[in-house]
Order: C-alpha cells, then sequence, then structure tokens
C-alpha cells in the first residue's frame, strides 16, 4: 500500500492562541531592536523571540501523520515520533489537554509498546484508523 498523510485536525481556538504568541513575539522583537536594552539583553531577546516564533510557525504547519510500511510517522514541527504498527494495543478517542503533537482537542489516545501512549488528532479520523488497522475498535 502506497503512503498515508493525515494531516492534524487544528481547532481555532488553538490556531488563534498559536498565531497571537507569534504576533506578541514578534512585538518583542521590534520593540527590542527600536529601543534597545544592553547589547546582551537586547540579543538574547531577539534570538529567542526569533526561535520562539519559529517552533510556533513549523508546529502550526507541519503536525501530520504518515502510515508506510507498517510504521506510523508522527511529525509536529522539529519533532518526530515512529511507532510499528503491530505495536499499538489501542487507540481510544479523547479530549485530554495533556501535551501532544495534536492541534485539536478532538484526539486519539494511541497506546503502544511498553506503556507508552501519544495522542494525535487526525482531521479524517475514520480513514487514519483504517490506515493504522484499528477502525473495528
Amino acid at each position: 500500500m502506497a503512503q498515508q498523510e493525515f494531516k492534524s485536525k487544528i481547532d481555532r481556538w488553538i490556531a488563534l492562541v498559536l498565531v497571537s504568541a507569534i504576533v506578541i513575539d514578534l512585538a518583542v522583537v521590534v520593540q527590542a531592536v527600536m529601543w534597545p536594552a544592553s547589547p546582551a539583553a537586547t540579543t538574547a531577546t531577539i534570538v529567542i523571540c526569533i526561535a520562539a516564533i519559529v517552533l510556533l510557525v513549523a508546529l502550526l504547519l507541519r503536525t501530520y501523520y504518515t502510515v508506510n510500511k507498517g510504521i506510523l510517522k508522527i511529525v509536529s514541527g522539529p519533532f518526530r515520533w515512529s511507532i510499528a504498527i503491530d505495536q499499538i494495543s489501542s487507540v481510544t478517542p479523547t479530549r485530554s489537554l495533556w501535551s501532544s503533537p495534536a492541534l485539536s482537542l478532538d484526539r486519539l489516545l494511541i497506546c503502544y509498546g511498553k506503556g507508552r501512549k501519544i495522542l494525535v488528532s487526525p482531521a479524517d479520523k475514520n480513514e487514519f484508523l483504517r490506515a493504522i488497522g484499528h477502525d473495528g475498535e
């Protein structure tokens, strides 16, 4: 079977929080440039804010899940997980607030391996469940 890719569902409020954080970071960078404090403080502020902006943009644009050759790959910005599909013991719908590679609270709790868990939020949950062979649960 060919590789299947599933984008994360994105809740509007989560997108709004992330975009707001990006705008605030940009405002802080502009302020640091226009009204600099000490060179070290200004440089640190700019570097930290730009790193935060890059991370937040990456999370928004690159949170997705692929299924290929028996492996579920989860990508969320710079973070990556690979899970052998045959190691998945259960998949349960949840609205957990735990931090995860998911941009929606319409999530699936994937239990795998020896007590490991991860939350995902594929936009097309039914097709995602079929792809990982857990559509009958």
